[in-house]
């Protein structure tokens, strides 16, 4: 088999990687990918970026399957325009899509089938969100709208935070698009939880639940980021948290999909906070977590083709999953000034002997010599039967790569 894989970070690198692994597939294409990726085993990143030179190439390579990582894409409608050239393709079309690319979509989504969630009001004019904002309860939180790299959320603790944030989003239009619309929701103070589960547009089956870390700096303090770390399994969730994630989350959103005819062929991403054993849904996302999918695929023992196979031809209620014992652990490693603004260009020196895998998200090629070329530049995973011993190997690790603005967090 040939599979393509859209997307250029870290998600798509272990897409990438862990579909290499399989004897089914012959090779590998990332568009665009980044010359990190490019190092591995049958995989080669195309130079291409618009949907339709990643279709033209799909065509006039005899390529069998295409996974999309990238919620951008999505949110483009990629997959409606494969499907309209008979192309196969796994991800949601753009109307499901809404699920991610619009929180006020997904926030009404949840209403309508009882799913829990924060309470919450939207707003599309600066003056009445800042209005409802002097008389509201604090803390409370703001998003954007729109896809904003997981950068568009604001936990303020008074009407200035607020005004603030209000201001970026609506008035400066630092997310431009993203912003113009905001949902304002209640605060909810607990730890957060990645569901994951695979749907073919007709079944579900559940893949596995990880810890993700989304704020900058250690004790969950500073600014969102896109992830600065994940633990797979979740080490804080048990049978008795899990089932009432089924019942009050993951049955009605099921239900919700089937009813309104928003079943898709791809993985759902459900975001949870988990406020004194209580779930409630923070965001939907319509693909594969980054740096979840890292630690995820990492552990993923079953052949990932298999998988997908059986999500194109509905039968994933069947398929056989089965992960590796024990925990993986992701870190992150970033480029000091993320998520605002950074260097590029650093020369990256990695010393001999890690045992860890090396996912790379921006990266570039100068010679011979790898360049920082992101904010979030590499991913640092392994697994072992215990947290506090993949722990101790991961960190150990991370101080044999080298770039000038290296920043990790410390407290995964």
């Amino acid at each position: 088999m040939k599979v393509l894989v859209v997307g250029k970070g870290g998600r798509e690198h272990a897409i990438a990687w862990k579909l290499s692994q399989s004897e089914d597939v012959k090779k590998v294409f990332i568009a665009p990918g980044n010359d990190g990726i490019a190092i591995e085993n049958k995989c080669e990143c195309l130079k291409i970026e618009s949907i339709e030179e990643i279709m033209n190439f799909v065509k006039n390579n005899n390529v069998d399957i295409t996974i999309v990582g990238s919620e951008e894409y999505l949110a483009k409608g990629i997959v409606d325009k494969f499907e309209e050239s008979n192309l196969k393709i796994i991800g949601p079309n753009q109307k499901a899509a809404q699920l991610e690319s619009s929180k006020i979509f997904a926030k009404s989504f949840m209403k309508r089938h009882n799913v829990q969630t924060a309470s919450f009001n939207t707003f599309v004019e600066l003056k009445d969100a800042l209005e409802y904002s002097k008389k509201a309860s604090y803390p409370l939180v703001i998003k954007a709208d729109g896809l904003a790299a997981g950068k568009g959320v604001f936990i303020c603790n008074s009407y200035e935070d607020s005004s603030q944030a209000l201001n970026e989003l609506m008035k400066e239009q630092k997310f431009g698009e993203s912003g113009k619309k905001i949902v304002v929701e209640q605060f909810l103070k607990g730890f957060e939880a990645s569901v994951f589960l695979l749907l073919d547009g007709q079944n579900y089956k559940f893949f596995n639940v990880s810890k993700d870390h989304k704020k900058l700096l250690e004790n969950d303090q500073g600014p969102n980021t896109g992830g600065m770390g994940a633990i797979t399994p979740h080490p804080d969730l048990d049978e008795k948290l899990t089932k009432v994630i089924f019942q009050k989350i993951i049955n009605p959103t099921i239900k919700g999909l089937e009813e309104e005819g928003l079943l898709y062929k791809g993985f759902l991403y459900i975001g949870l906070i988990i406020e004194n054993g209580d779930p409630h849904v923070l965001e939907y996302n319509v693909r594969l977590g980054d740096p979840e999918a890292q630690s995820m695929l990492y552990l993923l023992k079953s052949d990932f083709i298999d998988v997908i196979n059986d999500i194109k031809k509905e039968r994933v209620n069947t398929t056989n999953i089965e992960f590796y014992d024990g925990l993986s652990f992701c870190l992150v490693l970033s480029s000091k000034g993320y998520p605002f603004s950074y260097t590029k260009g650093e020369r990256i020196t990695i010393k001999p002997g890690i045992t860890s895998k090396i996912f790379y998200s921006g990266v570039k090629k100068d010679g011979e010599n790898l360049l920082t070329d992101g904010g979030r530049v590499l991913s640092i995973v392994n697994k072992a039967d215990t947290l506090e011993e993949v722990r101790n190997i991961v960190y150990d690790e991370a101080e044999k790569i080298h770039f000038e603005s290296k920043y990790y967090r410390k407290d995964i």
